[in-house]
């Protein structure tokens, strides 16, 4: 069971099952304006980042904590290449493209609602977009933060009819 767990865990994160973002196409007239390019994160690429995936478990309702690897690479102007490691699960190692569009507002499907930087550097981008979570419709929103020493991945949920969105998950790296 936390196998399987585990599976769509890296799944909904990084993108690897079909339809992330199908239900978010690119609307040209959306006015959206927040954008990001490669140069932004260009400083994620190396092999050095070692960290921890949370995650809440819906089976149990807890959260779990496991340890985490990744070795990052930029692929060209839109994208990135994620290979994150489990130590002691390597059967769940996992490679995956972190796309951005061609107009730098969108990341993986999902649309850019907000960029900020930090006083220390840190630039932080919330993805939004609908998408599917345990199996049901939701909202998802993915927030990023990017810093030349440190880096996160932050899934949180609304399911329909919620109002609240929950946090299913987060990568957190250090190097």
């Amino acid at each position: 069971m936390k196998h399987a767990i585990f599976i769509t865990l890296v799944c909904s994160v990084l993108g690897a099952c079909a339809g992330i973002g199908a239900d978010n196409p690119p609307r040209p007239d959306s006015g959206n304006t927040v954008k990001v390019t490669m140069d932004d994160l260009n400083r994620l690429q190396g092999d050095n980042w070692q960290g921890t995936l949370s995650y809440l478990n819906y089976g149990s309702d807890k959260r779990s904590t496991i340890p985490v690897k990744a070795t990052i690479k930029v692929l060209d102007k839109n994208g990135l290449l994620y290979a994150i490691q489990y130590p002691g699960e390597e059967q769940y190692n996992v490679k995956e493209r972190l796309k951005l569009s061609s107009d730098g507002t969108r990341i993986d499907g999902y649309s850019i609602t907000n960029r900020e930087q930090a006083a220390d550097g840190t630039l932080v981008l919330t993805t939004e977009g609908k998408g599917r979570d345990d199996n049901r419709p939701a909202q998802i929103q993915i927030i990023y933060s990017v810093a030349a020493d440190r880096f996160s991945i932050r899934k949180n949920v609304r399911f329909t009819n919620e109002e609240a969105y929950l946090n299913r998950n987060e990568y957190s790296f250090l190097r």
